[in-house]
């Protein structure tokens, strides 16, 4: 299955500005967001993320807009079905809330599971086929995500952690490592787990097979266009499209069955994702 690429970084490509939550321009730029996803779908992804990343009450709180949760998530859906082909799935994204439990912050358990619940009744009303939970540091709260999620609805719950390499492997900035998420989030309810974001397609070559042997679950890769660089005061991405598809067929050679890009990433690198594995195939 390929997923779709970045929707964040195209968001600050269009203008996006710094405090503005992403989730809010599906109903100030609904034809940007429907837009994206249609480049998406073109280019060959099989499911594309709702615009709803930050879309969790927590997240939105942050920056004033904790009263258009439901808004912004359903409005977020209504967009990606409307582009959606017969044979495509709309997954309903989920990222971390921007709080931490002690000690690092003060949100308690109660409040992760307020949040996801919420966040995932809402989008399963909306209709999405899926849950993509990603991008979580803390397992405790990827956990939560999850079963909050299974508690609403019984589409898929595909979960990802973002890791760290480290000289000792790779781990979560919490200090768990890949092989831990991947039995607390199977455990939890799961259908597919992976990584996402943070390391570029070369090192998630390395990080697949850590979590492909430790477990019997789909495994998710979806892997940063390189290391941010920021060039005049403006982050950008390196990597290339044909040498991100390499890595991306490695990284299937190396288990995964889930694939596509995070940040920086664009159609162009779904398209050559297609493209080699078609040649592959040949």
């Amino acid at each position: 299955m390929i997923l779709d690429g970045a929707m964040g970084s195209r968001l600050i490509d269009l203008g996006l500005q710094p405090g503005i939550p992403p989730e809010s321009w599906n109903t100030t730029h609904p034809e940007d967001i429907k837009q994206i996803h249609l480049e998406y779908f073109n280019a060959g992804s099989d499911i594309v993320l709702t615009n709803t990343f930050g879309g969790s009450r927590l997240k939105l709180e942050a920056h004033g807009h904790g009263d258009k949760v439901k808004e912004y998530n359903s409005k977020a859906v209504e967009i990606a079905k409307e582009v959606c082909p017969s044979n495509g799935y709309v997954a309903g994204d989920i990222g971390p809330s921007g709080k931490f439990l002690p000690p690092v912050g003060s949100a308690s358990e109660v409040d992760f599971e307020k949040n996801f619940s919420e966040q995932t009744a809402i989008l399963a009303d909306a209709g999405v086929d899926l849950f993509f939970i990603e991008t979580m540091v803390d397992i405790k709260e990827a956990e939560i995500a999850v079963r909050a999620a299974k508690q609403v609805s019984d589409v898929p719950i595909f979960a990802s952690m973002t890791y760290k390499k480290t000289k000792r492997g790779f781990f979560t900035i919490m200090g768990n490592s890949a092989e831990q998420c991947s039995e607390i989030l199977k455990k939890a309810g799961a259908d597919a787990i992976g990584g996402n974001c943070t390391i570029s397609s070369e090192d998630m070559i390395d990080l697949i097979p850590l979590i492909a042997h430790s477990t019997d679950l789909p495994v998710i890769a979806k892997p940063n266009a390189g290391q941010p660089q920021l060039v005049q005061g403006k982050t950008i991405y390196l990597s290339k499209p044909t040498e991100f598809a390499s890595d991306i067929l490695k990284t299937i050679k190396n288990g995964a069955r889930i694939v596509g890009g995070c940040c920086g990433s664009n159609p162009k690198f779904i398209s050559e994702i297609l493209k080699q594995i078609m040649g592959e195939k040949k």
